[in-house]
Protein backbone atom coordinates (compact mmCIF):
# COMPACT_ATOMS: atom_id res chain seq x y z
CA UNK A 1 0.00 0.00 0.00
CA UNK A 2 1.49 3.34 -0.98
CA UNK A 3 1.21 6.23 1.43
CA UNK A 4 1.10 9.93 0.68
CA UNK A 5 1.77 12.63 3.23
CA UNK A 6 -0.81 15.35 3.80
CA UNK A 7 -0.57 18.27 6.19
CA UNK A 8 -3.77 19.60 7.75
CA UNK A 9 -4.52 22.01 10.54
CA UNK A 10 -7.24 20.45 12.70
CA UNK A 11 -8.16 20.37 16.35
CA UNK A 12 -6.60 17.73 18.65
CA UNK A 13 -10.08 16.32 19.33
CA UNK A 14 -10.64 15.72 15.63
CA UNK A 15 -7.23 14.06 15.34
CA UNK A 16 -8.13 11.62 18.15
CA UNK A 17 -11.44 10.80 16.44
CA UNK A 18 -9.64 10.26 13.15
CA UNK A 19 -7.13 7.91 14.76
CA UNK A 20 -9.92 5.91 16.42
CA UNK A 21 -11.69 5.57 13.08
CA UNK A 22 -8.45 4.54 11.41
CA UNK A 23 -7.75 1.93 14.11
CA UNK A 24 -11.30 0.62 13.80
CA UNK A 25 -11.02 0.22 10.03
CA UNK A 26 -7.64 -1.49 10.27
CA UNK A 27 -9.04 -4.03 12.72
CA UNK A 28 -12.02 -5.02 10.60
CA UNK A 29 -11.88 -8.63 9.54
CA UNK A 30 -12.25 -9.80 6.01
CA UNK A 31 -15.75 -11.16 5.37
CA UNK A 32 -15.83 -14.94 5.13
CA UNK A 33 -15.50 -16.37 1.65
CA UNK A 34 -18.83 -17.20 0.08
CA UNK A 35 -19.05 -20.94 0.02
CA UNK A 36 -21.86 -23.42 -0.07
CA UNK A 37 -21.31 -24.08 3.65
CA UNK A 38 -22.18 -20.43 4.40
CA UNK A 39 -25.62 -20.99 2.91
CA UNK A 40 -26.50 -24.34 4.44
CA UNK A 41 -30.22 -24.57 5.22
CA UNK A 42 -31.34 -25.39 8.73
CA UNK A 43 -33.03 -28.77 9.28
CA UNK A 44 -36.38 -27.00 9.85
CA UNK A 45 -36.18 -25.24 6.49
CA UNK A 46 -35.04 -28.41 4.73
CA UNK A 47 -38.10 -30.18 6.15
CA UNK A 48 -40.41 -27.53 4.64
CA UNK A 49 -38.73 -27.66 1.24
CA UNK A 50 -41.26 -28.66 -1.39
CA UNK A 51 -44.26 -28.33 0.95
CA UNK A 52 -45.85 -25.62 -1.21
CA UNK A 53 -46.92 -26.23 -4.78
CA UNK A 54 -47.81 -23.47 -7.21
CA UNK A 55 -51.36 -23.55 -8.54
CA UNK A 56 -51.52 -25.28 -11.89
CA UNK A 57 -50.79 -22.92 -14.76
CA UNK A 58 -49.37 -20.20 -12.47
CA UNK A 59 -45.79 -19.05 -12.06
CA UNK A 60 -44.18 -17.27 -9.13
CA UNK A 61 -44.26 -14.07 -11.18
CA UNK A 62 -48.02 -14.50 -11.76
CA UNK A 63 -48.62 -14.79 -8.02
CA UNK A 64 -46.42 -11.77 -7.26
CA UNK A 65 -48.28 -9.70 -9.84
CA UNK A 66 -51.68 -10.74 -8.47
CA UNK A 67 -50.62 -9.93 -4.91
CA UNK A 68 -49.27 -6.49 -5.82
CA UNK A 69 -52.27 -5.73 -8.06
CA UNK A 70 -54.69 -6.60 -5.26
CA UNK A 71 -52.67 -4.69 -2.70
CA UNK A 72 -52.22 -1.48 -4.67
CA UNK A 73 -55.07 -1.32 -7.20
CA UNK A 74 -58.05 -3.14 -5.73
CA UNK A 75 -57.99 -1.61 -2.29
CA UNK A 76 -61.01 0.21 -0.83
Amino acid sequence: MSVAKLTLNVSPVLIKKGKRISDFLENLEEPPAKTKANYELSPEIKEMYGAYRLPEGKTEDDLKFEYLFNKHVLHD
